[in-house]
Order: structure tokens, then C-alpha cells, then sequence
């Protein structure tokens, strides 16, 4: 029988690996280092934010709001060019 184990929210050892330095992980898209940030937004904000990234073709929302930052992706009003 298959047991899973479960681990809290950012804890796997997968997803630490990812994260520390010169482990193997994702390389870097950006030459700094990333931080983690905190946001409160409304469950729908938050959903709609997820589908624009896809959208986007975004690896998330993160990385949406890095390309936002940076000025690689820009936010026109209608009829604003």
C-alpha cells in the first residue's frame, strides 16, 4: 500500500531545492536574487490574475508581476496607446 506523505505549504524538499543556490534548481531568469513578498487580494482578484498570466503565457503570477516591474509587459487603458 502507498503511503503519501504531506507536507505544509512551501516545505517540500523539492520545492527548497528550487530555492537555495548552486543546488541544481531552476537557474535564475534575472541576475538578482528573487524575495519572497506578501499580498492580500480577494479570491476572484486572485483567480483572475492567475488566468491573465496564462494568458500571458506567464509562468505565474510571480512571474507576471516581475515582467510588469521590469516594463516587459505594459498596461494600456482603452483607447490609450
Amino acid at each position: 500500500m502507498e503511503t503519501s506523505v504531506k507536507y505544509q505549504h512551501g516545505k517540500h524538499p523539492n520545492s527548497l531545492a528550487n530555492l537555495t543556490p548552486g543546488s541544481g534548481g531552476r537557474p535564475k531568469t534575472y541576475s538578482e536574487d528573487k524575495k519572497n513578498r506578501q499580498l492580500t487580494v480577494t479570491e476572484t482578484g486572485w483567480d483572475g490574475v492567475k488566468e491573465l498570466a496564462v494568458i500571458l503565457d506567464c509562468n505565474g503570477v510571480s512571474d507576471l508581476l516581475e515582467k510588469l516591474g521590469r516594463g516587459e509587459l505594459k498596461i494600456l487603458r482603452d483607447g490609450q496607446f
